[in-house]
């Protein structure tokens, strides 16, 4: 397997013992999933607050399908970005700090404090664990249309998971645009192989205040497209639900991804709160 250019610098994470090879998401609501793979349990993106009203204007309709008390050990989380509530929230806030390693962009590292690790794109850390290692390498996102600049509101990264023995995982974020998870797919295959899992940000998330509500995260038709192109093995669809900003659910993702005939492919996790193998 090829390996990125980059030099991976190490994180140590959590020494919490692992009885399986284990490959598994667990949606908890909006974007926020769990993956277990490789040995390592993985937080994306912590949103653990009961529904209210932000003064940003965003609002939480749901609350998540289990509180922070339920969430069990964690070694790493993957933040795309601190920037906006649906992404992390005060709970998530107060759960970053627990957990032995964050990796972000750079924006949160210095808005959050040192125990962030602030990451490029095509950058990598390596973070071991009880098990072994999983290279994480952060990737291009844009958080709006094509050709934006939204300066530091927008900035916003994915990660690519990878090594010996690792799935090779492709994680969106808040990603707008095909061209940008192409760019990202293309890569990837040729440095890694290709793509076992993706997770897919999804919902066509709009706010009237931004970019005259233009789509911030992919619509489903998009998410479609992406999954086509990339051929991912399965297709993890969150930041669907739970949030006032979503123009589309999983229904519509469900219903793209059969018209594309790629429909086997996508992993429902309704209801939130479900765990299931991607093996």
């Amino acid at each position: 397997m090829k390996r990125s250019a980059s030099v991976p610098a190490e994180v140590v994470g959590g020494d919490r013992p692992s009885g399986t090879d284990a490959f598994t998401v667990t949606h908890v609501g909006g974007p926020t999933t769990i993956l277990e793979i490789a040995g390592a349990r993985i937080l994306i993106d912590p949103t653990f607050d009961r529904p209210r009203t932000y003064p940003s204007g965003l609002e939480k309709t749901r609350p998540p399908a289990f509180g922070v008390d339920r969430v069990g050990a964690i070694d790493a989380v993957l933040l795309s970005h601190d920037q906006h509530d649906d992404n992390l929230d005060d709970s998530g806030r107060d759960l970053l700090r627990k957990v032995p390693v964050v990796f972000s962009t750079p924006g949160a590292r210095r808005r959050l404090g040192d125990h962030v690790t602030g990451m490029e794109s095509w950058t990598s850390r390596t973070l071991k664990t009880s098990r072994g290692e999983i290279e994480v390498t952060a990737v291009p996102a844009l958080h709006g249309p094509d050709g934006v600049d939204r300066g530091e509101d927008g900035e916003v990264t994915g990660f690519v998971l990878s090594g010996t023995g690792v799935p090779t995982t492709y994680v969106s974020g808040d990603n707008a645009s095909v061209k940008v998870a192409k760019a990202v797919g293309d890569r990837v295959r040729e440095e890694y192989g290709r793509i076992d899992t993706a997770v897919l940000f999804a919902g066509a998330a709009r706010t009237p205040a931004i970019l005259d509500n233009a789509p911030l995260t992919l619509t489903s038709d998009r998410a479609a497209e992406v999954a086509t192109y990339l051929d991912p093995r399965k297709v993890v669809a969150v930041h669907t639900d739970s949030w006032n900003i979503y123009s589309e659910d999983m229904e519509s993702l469900v219903a793209a991804f059969e018209r594309h005939g790629i429909g086997a492919r996508l992993v429902d996790l309704r209801p939130a709160g479900k765990t299931q193998s991607l093996r």
